[in-house]
């Protein structure tokens, strides 16, 4: 999933050169990586790829600070579903 999601983010998202390659730790928010056009589309393609469903509350900067965090929130949002 992380090498998923840094594809997409690298390849789709990211303009400057200079940024890459990049980290699933790199601060997406904090390096002007996602900005609020970009992470639209990023939730877009979340929801489709894995399925999932975000409410506006769940919209959260820690949720998207990196790779690695929005690995760990859409796991979590797959247990919550299977949970249901």
């Amino acid at each position: 999933m992380e090498a998923e999601i840094n594809a997409y983010i690298t390849h789709e998202l990211i303009s400057n050169p200079d940024l890459l390659p990049l980290d699933n730790d790199t601060q997406l928010l904090e390096t002007g990586i996602l900005d609020s056009l970009s992470l639209m589309r990023l939730l877009v393609f979340l929801e489709e790829e894995y399925h999932i469903s975000m409410d506006d509350f769940e919209l959260l900067p820690e949720n998207f600070s990196t790779v690695n965090a929005i690995c760990a929130y859409i796991r979590s949002q797959k247990q919550s579903q299977l949970a249901q």
